[in-house]
C-alpha cells in the first residue's frame, strides 16, 4: 500500500463554458474563495483555444490533441462531407480518440464522469460514466461498466436538472433553475468523492456543466444593461449566475478535500459565456439578397417561398408553448429526427449555393459544393472561391445600426485555418462576432440594406447569455514548473501534459505541446 500512496495521480476538473474573466472578478471578490486560494497558490493562465472559430470544438480538441480539421466535431448540428442534409452531432463522429484511450493501453487506471461529447470506448478498461448531469446531452446515458451509472443513480439519485433538450426557452422560475444548478453541481462533487475513494485510478477526470446552462438561461437577470430584463422587478439585477459559480466554487472545494499530495490538479475551461449579441439568426436573409441562399424563412413573402418553406411557415403558426409541451413527451431520438427534418425543409437545395448551418452563437456558412455534398450546385475551383470571397467582403461590411461599430469580430474561412482528413465535415467560413456591436434583432450591409428581424434571445434555443473564447487553466502540483516559458498555452496543450505527468509518451499527431518539464510520472 505504501507504494500505491506514492503514486502519482492527475485528477482533471472540466468547467463546462465557465468563464475566465467571470472567475477572476468573483474569486477577487470573495464569491468564490476555493479559486481565490488556488489562485495565489497554484498557477492560473488563460488559454487559447479553437472556440475562437468554433465553440463546440473546444472540448474535442482538449481530449484528442488535435485540432478540428482533424477530429471533425464542432457544434450540435453538423454537415458531413458525402451526407446529405444537417445532422444532430453523434459524439462517436469524432474521427481521433482521447487521450484516456492511450492512457488506458498503458496501463493507468482511468475514472471520466460526465465529460462532454464522450462516448463509449470499445474495450476500455476504466470507468467511463456518460451523461449522467453533463446537461447538453450529446449521447445517450450508459457506463462502463454496465451497472455502475445504475448504481450511482440509486446511492445519489438523478440530476437534479433538466437537461438542455429540455431547457429551450427563459425559464420559467428562474429561481428554481439556479437552485436545481446548484444542486446539480453539490451533487456531483458527492460522487466524485466517492469514486476517487472507491475506484482505482491514476486519472479521474470529471466535468461540471451548470456554468454552460446558467451562462445561457440566466445571464440577462444579472447583467442590468442586456436589453431583455426579467418582467418581475424583483428579480432584475439578482446575481443567478454567481450563485451557481459559487456552488460550482464549493463542489470543487469539496472533490480537493478528498485529493492527497501527489495528486497533479488541473482545473480548465475552454471556453467562457458572456451576454447573448450574435447576429446568426439574421445571416439566411443576407445570403438571400446576396442570392445565394432560396428557401422558407426569408424574403418577406411566405407565398413565394418553395415547398419545404410553406412547411417551415406551418410550423411557425403552431404556438411555441405548444409545440415545446408535445415535443418534450416524445423520445429524444424521435426529437431530433424531428428536428432536422424542420431543419432541413428550410433549404432549397437545387436553389441555394451558400445555407448556414443552425447555430446561434458562431455564423457557420457552408458552399452546397459539387462532389462533397450529395446534392452540390457549386463547382469547386472558381465559383467556389468566387462565392466564399463575395460573402467574406459582405460579412465583413456588416455594422449594427445601434452604435456603428463593426459586427464582425473576424471572419475565419476554414481552409486557410483546419486542414485535415476531416476538413469536409466543417463549415466554409464562419463569422465570429463582435460583442461590443451590441447586435440583438438589427444589421446593416452597405449593399443589401438593413436586415431586420426577431432579436436574438426570441429565436430558438432563446439564449440571453452566449458562448465566448475565455478559456482558462488552473494546475496545483508539487514543484510545477509548467508555464515558465514564453509559450502561450493552449488548450492542445493539455492532453500532452496529462500524459506526460502519467509516464506516457504523447502520440507524435499531437498539435500541442506538455506543459510539464520534470521527471516523468510511474505507475
Amino acid at each position: 500500500m505504501a507504494g500505491r500512496a506514492a503514486r502519482r495521480r492527475v485528477l482533471l476538473i472540466g468547467l463546462d463554458s465557465a468563464d475566465a474573466e467571470l472567475i477572476e472578478r468573483w474569486s477577487d471578490d470573495g464569491t468564490m474563495p476555493v479559486f481565490a486560494r488556488l489562485r495565489r497558490e497554484a498557477a492560473w493562465r488563460r488559454l487559447a483555444t479553437t472556440a475562437e472559430v468554433m465553440h463546440v470544438s473546444a472540448w474535442p480538441t482538449l481530449y484528442t490533441g488535435v485540432t478540428p480539421g482533424h477530429h471533425g466535431m464542432y457544434h450540435a448540428f453538423q454537415v458531413r462531407g458525402g451526407v446529405h442534409g444537417i445532422q444532430r452531432t453523434e459524439p462517436q463522429w469524432c474521427a481521433q480518440p482521447p487521450f484516456w484511450q492511450a492512457l488506458d493501453s498503458a496501463g493507468r487506471r482511468c475514472v471520466i464522469f460526465d465529460a462532454f461529447m464522450d462516448y463509449p470506448l470499445p474495450g476500455f478498461k476504466g470507468r467511463q460514466i456518460l451523461e449522467y448531469g453533463t446537461w447538453t446531452w450529446f449521447g445517450e446515458p450508459g457506463s462502463t461498466p454496465l451497472g455502475l451509472l445504475g448504481e450511482i443513480r440509486r446511492r445519489f439519485g438523478a440530476y437534479p436538472a433538466p437537461e438542455h433538450a429540455d431547457q429551450v426557452e427563459v425559464p420559467s422560475d428562474p429561481l428554481k433553475f439556479r437552485d436545481q444548478l446548484v444542486a446539480g453541481a453539490r451533487v456531483k462533487a458527492e460522487i466524485t468523492r466517492a469514486l476517487m475513494k472507491e475506484q482505482d485510478w491514476d486519472f479521474l477526470f470529471v466535468t461540471f456543466g451548470e456554468p454552460h446552462g446558467a451562462g445561457h438561461y440566466l445571464w440577462h437577470f444579472e447583467d442590468t444593461a442586456y436589453p431583455l430584463q426579467a418582467a418581475d422587478a424583483s428579480l432584475r439585477g439578482k446575481p443567478l449566475v454567481r450563485d451557481v459559480y459559487a456552488g460550482v466554487d464549493r463542489a470543487i472545494g469539496a472533490i480537493l478535500e478528498a485529493a492527497d499530495d501527489n495528486t497533479t490538479v488541473i482545473v480548465t475551461s475552454g471556453d467562457g459565456m458572456g451576454p447573448n449579441y450574435s447576429g446568426c439568426h439574421l445571416m439566411p436573409e443576407l445570403l438571400h439578397r446576396m442570392d445565394l441562399f432560396k428557401g422558407g424563412g426569408v424574403g418577406g413573402d411566405a407565398r413565394k417561398a418553395p415547398k419545404s418553406g410553406f412547411l417551415q411557415a406551418l410550423r411557425q403558426a403552431v404556438p411555441l408553448g405548444f409545440r415545446q409541451r408535445v415535443t418534450r413527451c416524445l423520445p429524444k431520438p424521435v426529437r431530433y429526427r424531428l428536428g432536422m427534418k424542420w431543419v432541413n425543409s428550410a433549404i432549397d437545395w437545387q436553389q441555394s449555393q451558400v445555407y448556414c448551418v443552425p447555430n446561434s452563437n458562431e455564423g457557420y456558412f457552408r458552399v452546397n459544393l459539387a462532389g462533397r455534398e450529395p446534392s452540390g450546385i457549386v463547382a469547386p475551383g472558381t465559383q467556389y472561391d468566387e462565392i466564399l470571397g463575395r460573402l467574406l467582403e459582405q460579412l465583413r461590411a456588416l455594422q449594427s445600426p445601434a452604435n456603428g461599430a463593426r459586427a464582425a469580430e473576424r471572419v475565419t474561412l476554414m481552409d486557410a485555418t483546419y486542414r485535415g482528413a476531416r476538413r469536409a465535415d466543417l463549415p466554409d467560413a464562419v463569422i465570429s462576432w463582435n460583442a461590443e456591436a451590441r447586435i440583438v434583432d438589427a444589421l446593416d450591409n452597405p449593399s443589401y440594406g438593413a436586415l431586420r428581424g426577431k432579436a436574438g434571445y426570441q429565436t430558438s434555443p432563446f439564449y440571453t447569455g452566449n458562448h465566448r473564447a475565455l478559456a482558462f487553466a488552473l494546475v496545483r502540483a508539487t514543484n510545477w514548473n509548467g508555464f515558465a516559458d514564453a509559450h502561450r498555452p493552449d488548450v492542445l496543450d493539455i492532453a500532452p501534459t496529462i500524459l506526460t505527468l502519467l509516464g506516457v509518451d504523447p502520440p507524435g499527431r499531437y498539435e500541442g505541446r506538455s506543459w510539464y518539464r520534470g521527471q516523468a510520472g510511474t505507475a
